[in-house]
């Protein structure tokens, strides 16, 4: 009997993690949600009685505390793994390159401010919250979902020069899963980067402008697969993950790595 906590779990790749760990009923998950009341994760909570919806927003590190307290009521204290999921994107900047960034100091900070408070502060608040029970776990295992686009070589073979608040920010996990890596490997915890491939986590109809951009990507992604037919499903990502999760011991401890459990992003 393992047990699992999610951010971001109401929908894309978190709501899949739930899902799939749920599926083994011996598990315990923990979804980790702003809204409890979302009816994508509500209905899947339905379904499966070994999932709990927590009210948890990464966003607000009081929140956070609160989330794992609750956490600690249901399973006894402890945690074996904790998948830091959540991430936030503004699309209207997506397509800015870095010169594009304006000389204005706090349109800057609002450039970055979503995937940094999502991916990066929220995940440091999370991973402080949940260290208690993940230390009297038995896997003592914290992720967080990383993306290839941080990676140096990737975006120097693809010339992708847009993305770079969260480039910038998947990056800055890498980081941070290192540091954490180097302070709690003396706790027996293990601590990973983990990018989940070029996953298709749309919902609902595609819009001419995003299947351009994705046509775009995916020319340029072909500089390093050349093969690359273009996104996998949620499915087959999150599969993937969870053998590497599975995977993960003392000497992956601290690395950056793709579904595939390499340094093949695609």
């Amino acid at each position: 009997m393992s047990s699992y906590a999610i951010t971001g779990a109401s929908k894309g790749l978190g709501r899949e993690f739930v899902r799939q760990l749920a599926a083994d009923t011996t598990n315990t998950v923990l979804a980790i949600v702003r809204n409890p009341e979302s009816p994508d994760i509500s209905e899947l909570a339905s379904n499966y009685p070994n999932v709990h919806v927590i009210k948890g927003d990464v966003t607000d590190p009081k929140s956070l505390v609160e989330a794992a307290s609750t956490a600690a009521t249901i399973t006894g204290g402890k945690l074996d793994v904790l998948i830091h999921n959540s991430n936030a994107v503004d699309p209207a900047t997506m397509s800015f390159n870095p010169t594009q960034i304006p000389f204005d100091a706090q349109a800057t900070r609002e450039f970055f401010d979503l995937p940094l408070s999502t991916a990066v502060y929220g995940g440091i608040w999370t991973t402080n919250a949940f260290l208690p029970l993940i230390e009297k776990g038995t896997q003592k295992k914290i992720v967080h979902m990383s993306s290839g686009m941080a990676d140096l070589d990737v975006i120097k073979k693809t010339g992708i020069s847009y993305a770079v608040a969260y480039s910038v920010a998947k990056a800055s996990i890498n980081v941070l899963v290192a540091k954490y890596t180097a302070e709690l490997a003396p706790r027996g915890i293990k601590v990973l980067a983990l990018s989940p491939g070029w996953v298709n986590t749309w919902e609902g109809e595609k819009s001419p402008q995003v299947l351009q951009a994705e046509e775009v990507m995916l020319k340029q992604f072909q500089a390093v697969e050349p093969e690359l037919k273009g996104q996998i499903q949620p499915e087959e990502s999150v599969r993937k993950c969870l053998q590497v999760i599975k995977r993960l011991d003392a000497e992956t401890s601290g690395l950056f790595l793709s579904h595939n459990g390499d340094k093949k992003w695609l």
